[in-house]
């Protein structure tokens, strides 16, 4: 058996590892490499030259393949579009039938895009495997916050910096989307529910960092704040976020020995563990030295690629402003 061979009857995807059939699917559009990314989350077994036959093969499919290490593609039907970006990448590919295009909205939307990150973005996005919820922010009013009716409405997913001088209420606008203050005119949404009616641990809030060294918990307990006693799989659970933010190593450690940045990603493995829709983060990068500050920068980016939580930040730092593909909104005068 292998990657050439016909495919059996109602299957659309199959994923070989040379000649062993390692995965197969029956699901339609880009669900079944989806599955399959899925899989080798517990896969353990060899992948050193994977190989697959897909159904249908357009650009999107294309760019999740090469993603996912498929070194050898076959397709039954294979678009113009796809063969030019799987040739981009000198990976071998065979076809039935080749198409100028698939008649699908994804391939059009995807044809002028070659950023690889962006793309796999857009379609888990389209593909609704999103972490994040929507805000809707209308014609608020609060005595600290220096914009009257302030109104913004952010799609599940989304990032946005939130800009200004100090003093402008950027800080207290978080407190209200996550309900610590509660006095207030308008509305605030998230997920289509007020932020008192939400479900426990919906929000992570980092608050701006303040170094307290009484706080001596390890790293694998500040992590755990935002897990049930009653999760069977907690350790799992604590180890899988801290391993996603290349933290592991970090787990017994006690928190307050940790620098800037470290920190940070503690935090953000909170927020991973506690399986946060959104993330609210003040001043994520202040007072850290270029080190730090890369790697919450490199955290953030790569969170707006694979879980996508909706992500709200309030900063200052002209680099964090200038990361690609952050919506802005400024309260009062942004500074220079």
């Amino acid at each position: 058996m292998s990657f050439t061979d016909p495919l059996p009857k109602n299957v659309s995807l199959q994923v070989f590892n040379h000649d062993d059939l390692i995965f197969e699917s029956s699901g339609k559009w880009l669900y079944p490499l989806f599955e399959f990314e899925k899989f080798l989350e517990t896969y353990s077994g060899p992948r050193d030259m994977l190989s697959s036959h897909d159904s249908a093969l357009g650009k999107a499919a294309a760019v999740l393949s090469l993603r996912f290490g498929i070194k050898k593609i076959n397709a039954e039907i294979l678009s113009e579009v796809a063969l030019n970006y799987i040739n981009s990448f000198n990976a071998e590919v065979r076809y039935n039938h080749l198409v100028p295009k698939l008649m699908c909205a994804t391939e059009n939307i995807l044809e002028e895009y070659d950023d690889e990150d962006l793309m796999y973005s857009l379609l888990r996005q389209r593909a609704k495997l999103i972490q994040g919820v929507d805000v809707s922010v209308k014609n608020l009013n609060h005595p600290f916050i220096n914009k009257k009716d302030l109104s913004f409405e952010l799609k599940a997913g989304s990032h946005l910096m939130i800009l200004g001088e100090n003093g402008t209420g950027k800080t207290t606008l978080l407190r209200l989307l996550c309900g610590i203050e509660k006095n207030y005119k308008g509305e605030i949404l998230i997920d289509n529910k007020s932020p008192d009616s939400l479900k426990k641990f919906t929000i992570g809030y980092i608050p701006q960092f303040t170094d307290n060294s009484l706080f001596s918990l390890s790293c694998r307990e500040v992590v755990s704040f935002g897990i049930s006693s009653k999760t069977k799989n907690k350790n799992e659970i604590i180890e899988k976020a801290l391993l996603r933010l290349s933290a592991l190593h970090l787990a017994d450690r006690s928190f307050s020995t940790l620098s800037g940045g470290e920190k940070q990603k503690i935090h953000m493995a909170r927020c991973l563990a506690q399986n946060s829709k959104i993330f609210l983060l003040d001043e994520p990068t202040a007072n850290l030295d270029a080190e730090n500050k890369k790697i919450v920068m490199d955290i953030l980016c790569s969170l707006t690629i694979s879980e996508i939580p909706t992500i709200i930040v309030v900063t200052h730092d002209k680099e964090l402003v200038q990361m690609r593909g952050w919506d802005k909104l400024v309260i009062g005068v942004e500074s220079d």
